[in-house]
């Protein structure tokens, strides 16, 4: 994501200097903008995706990201239960980008507003990089707060890894997370150690349709 975001940065740049020989207005939104993704480019850590920890831990495995009810959290699997540390709202983001794709819009028309709605999503991730590290302590990550939630290992009946999602199955309902693309295959082997049989790799459990996501 840092890249992308660097990527986005200098390519408005660029765009910003051409529209400036048509439009004075292209200078004074695209370069701060510009100037914005590039800041933010600088500033932003890589986030670590899936990352196993070693035995002893408390802390069996990290999860940078993944999306359930419009939040965007944090997968923290210790020994004996999960934790989602929630990090950021989906729908500030959408406002956020939403504003700034009208401002472009109003300035610089379809150009303005993709320029103004990607900066929306690079700040987005800046803000969720900020409370990860926040909480990058081990007290952290294994304490619940107001807006996280915790589950019992004893209290699933079984953990479904399928595609993209993250099927977590109780007895009086469930929890469904997107994660990004590639997650699956590495959070598999070590779900196998920590879960054991709870957890089914694939689409071999059974109908999902009551779920709530």
């Amino acid at each position: 994501m840092r890249k992308n975001i660097l990527a986005a940065g200098f390519t408005f740049l660029a765009l910003a200097i051409l529209f400036a020989f048509y439009n004075p207005l292209g200078l004074l939104f695209g370069f701060p903008i510009s100037l914005l993704n590039i800041l933010l480019g600088l500033i932003t850590r890589s986030t670590t995706g899936v990352e196993v920890q070693p035995g002893p831990s408390e802390i069996r495995l990290i999860v940078s990201r993944a999306v359930m009810r419009a939040s965007i959290y944090q997968i923290v699997f210790l020994r004996s239960r999960l934790v989602f540390k929630r990090l950021s709202s989906v729908m500030v983001t959408v406002v956020l980008a939403l504003v700034l794709a009208v401002v472009g819009l109003e300035l610089l028309g379809v150009i303005g507003a993709l320029m103004g709605g990607i900066t929306g999503f690079s700040l987005q991730e800046f803000f969720t990089q900020r409370t990860r590290n926040a909480i990058a302590s081990q007290t952290g990550m294994t304490s619940i707060g107001k807006n996280d939630i915790g589950i019992d290992y004893k209290n699933l009946s079984e953990v479904r890894l399928a595609r993209n999602r993250l099927y977590l199955l109780q007895d009086d309902g469930s929890l469904i997370a997107s994660l990004p693309k590639k997650y699956s295959r590495r959070m598999s082997v070590a779900l196998i150690d920590i879960l054991g049989a709870k957890f089914v790799s694939g689409n071999s459990v059974g109908p999902v349709e009551t779920t709530k996501e």
